[in-house]
């Protein structure tokens, strides 16, 4: 009887544990990932020069148009990213300035404060974080390197 006794526990242990893992895994793959906004792999990623040559049959011509095409779209999509970031600076000015009309001056040295902790935080956030625009500092490897 004893023996029975210490199976079923064995077992009961053994199930408690690989339950524990499964949640485990099921609650970092479903929420930790879902909180962060994508699991890990799941971006995709535009085919690469070589394989669009190779599914489209481009000739070696075609491909290095194609390569400069894509050499003078990132200097416009830099353009337009430069050109955004500072209108939208120029917003939040007003925003800012509009919202400091209607503060007190103990509110408004509040509301700076306040403020500057933000921007620390969302610093030391970025600085752990992968930067948004990557490109930048890492560019795409060439079509030889791929």
């Amino acid at each position: 009887m004893k023996t029975k006794h210490k199976i079923l526990a064995a077992l009961l242990i053994l199930v408690v544990f690989g339950l524990g893992v499964a949640a485990g895994v099921l609650g970092e793959r479903y929420i930790v990932h879902k909180r962060s906004g994508r699991a890990s792999g799941e971006r995709q990623h535009p085919p690469s020069l070589e394989s669009w040559a190779k599914d489209l049959g481009l000739t070696p011509e075609q491909k290095e148009k194609i390569r400069e095409i894509f050499k003078k779209n990132e200097v416009r999509m830099k353009a337009y990213r430069t050109e955004a970031h500072g209108r939208l600076e120029g917003i939040r000015k007003m925003l800012k300035d509009e919202i400091d009309a209607v503060l007190t001056p103990e509110q408004k040295k509040k509301n700076e404060e306040m403020i500057r902790r933000f921007e620390e935080r969302r610093k030391n956030e970025s600085d752990k974080n992968q930067p948004r625009d990557r490109r930048e500092q890492n560019p795409p490897p060439s079509d030889s390197e791929r």
